[in-house]
């Protein structure tokens, strides 16, 4: 049974607005920067937000404008960054709110969809007490016996079981994230080279002279874990350190600033400098 003249014309009329309307979306989803931009998520600690650089976040994160992520985003063509790197972040905090105490930060994973095309990560030093037992504690021990080595002495059979502990966790987080986002292309971005392969720098950074080697070899490792989660989940590894091994943080140009705030950078002590920032993203961009 066929309708009336007078449905076929209300029909036609009804049919001729629907298309309009659809005429309509898809003219703003072509200019949509979600569904035509490149979008990049940044997630990770204050090696990735660069605290101080020269300004940060007010939030609590410390996150800064001008760190790797944000060099990065600036070289590619309609790239819509959504940076959630965190100072003090653990891989709990990628999944997990981050509570700061005045500040409570959203799970990172939360800034990764399927819309996402890059995903950076840097990772693994606030894992399972590792900036700890490896780096803050040492400082402090260093005090009391400053030609010993009790930081190895207290710490050193702790850090295989550490080391586990980090690239298990790396890996459910690469995964996580690979799960929400499967066509993205995702970076494990690793740390910079901490101290030279050979003596240190008490001024920069006031270890106890037998706990050197114990350090660096800490740091080396922490690289090696991070290469290992990557490579075990099947995501790129970028690998800062070798690309810094004459930057450490003794050299004359380094990239991890000392003991002290730096007083013409800003860089926070023991964080990034923005010489390493630049490289970061120098390293990043050839992979894209």
């Amino acid at each position: 049974m066929r309708p009336s003249s007078n449905v076929r014309s209300r029909l036609a009329a009804a049919l001729g607005v629907l298309l309009v309307v659809a005429g309509v979306a898809a003219c703003d989803g072509e200019d949509s920067p979600s569904d035509t931009g490149f979008d990049y998520a940044a997630l990770g600690d204050s090696f990735s937000a660069a605290p101080f650089l020269p300004s940060s976040s007010t939030d609590g994160c410390g996150r800064s404008d001008q760190n790797y992520a944000h060099q990065v985003a600036e070289q590619l063509e309609d790239a819509e960054l959504l940076d959630v790197t965190c100072g003090g972040a653990t891989s709990a905090d990628i999944l997990q709110s981050q509570d700061q105490g005045q500040h409570v930060q959203p799970p990172q994973i939360e800034a990764v969809s399927a819309d996402t095309d890059l995903v950076t990560l840097g990772l693994g030093v606030n894992d399972a007490g590792f900036s700890s037992v490896a780096a803050y504690e040492c400082l402090l021990l260093a005090t009391n016996d400053p030609d010993g080595s009790p930081c190895e002495d207290a710490n050193a059979k702790r850090m295989p079981a550490i080391f586990k502990r980090i690239q298990n966790r790396l890996v459910g987080v690469l995964e996580a994230i690979e799960g929400r986002a499967p066509d993205a292309q995702v970076l494990l971005v690793g740390y910079p080279q901490l101290l030279p392969a050979s003596g240190s720098c008490r001024d920069r950074i006031p270890l106890a002279r037998g706990d050197v080697d114990f350090v660096r070899e800490s740091y080396n490792r922490l690289n090696d874990t991070l290469e290992a989660a990557a490579d075990e989940v099947g995501v790129e590894y970028v690998d800062v350190a070798a690309a810094g091994k004459n930057h450490d943080i003794c050299s004359d140009h380094p990239w991890i600033n000392g003991r002290r705030k730096d007083r013409r950078t800003k860089a926070a002590p023991y964080h990034p400098m923005p010489a390493e920032q630049a490289a970061v993203a120098g390293l990043v961009l050839p992979l894209l």
